[in-house]
């Protein structure tokens, strides 16, 4: 449904896109009860919300992924709907979940969805943790280790001073690529983590 270039280009099927046209009519409908996503970004549905998931998939380790904080969707969602993972996507809003399940249902889309604070999640045996937008990188890297193996996650202008704070917690290996969507932002994939310090787990 969908093929990854050696540059990073994703070529969308024509079956995959008549799927994202659903869900964009749907985000649109459904954004004016419920705050899914930045209203900025609406009219820009296919280069900030679909390309900008689309972008981690070669950097994405097995096939189980869990989408933590998944709001409207992304990555988690689109990554559901390309039909290449096994996709559990968590956030505590009922509504956004129920909007994400609206999309499962028209769109023929295989993904779990999980209403629940990621702390009470007890699987553990995910390939690849991901999200955007969703808590400090020291966060992410704690739900990584304890949850997955391999963390991907889209940050913003301000990872160097989430990095220095994750480094004064945990040890890991991690590598930073220019996201493709965003002149500022980063994505940052994340493995080997062990705990450095003891340190205080931040409200998520």
């Amino acid at each position: 449904m969908f093929h990854v270039e050696q540059n990073g280009d994703v070529q969308i099927s024509s079956e995959l896109r008549d799927k994202f046209e659903i869900y964009k009519a749907l985000l649109f409908k459904w954004q004016k009860a419920v705050n899914l996503v930045s209203k900025n970004s609406l009219d820009d549905f296919w280069e900030r919300h679909i390309s900008d998931s689309l972008q981690i998939v070669p950097y994405i380790f097995g096939r189980k992924v869990l989408d933590v904080g998944s709001g409207g969707g992304f990555p988690g969602m689109v990554l559901a709907m390309t039909g290449r993972f096994d996709v559990t996507c968590v956030d505590s809003d009922a509504r956004k979940m129920t909007f994400l399940s609206e999309i499962a249902r028209q769109t023929n889309t295989k993904v779990s969805l999980l209403t629940e604070r990621i702390e009470k999640v007890h699987e553990a045996d995910f390939d690849t943790v991901c999200a955007r937008g969703f808590s400090s990188l020291k966060n992410l890297i704690e739900i990584t280790r304890t949850k997955g193996r391999v963390g991907v996650f889209l940050k913003g202008a301000k990872l160097a001073d989430e990095l220095a704070e994750a480094q004064n917690c945990y040890e890991f290996k991690y590598q930073i690529f220019s996201s493709r969507t965003d002149s500022a932002g980063k994505i940052i994939v994340v493995s080997d983590i062990n705990e450095r310090n003891k340190c205080p787990k931040s409200s998520i």
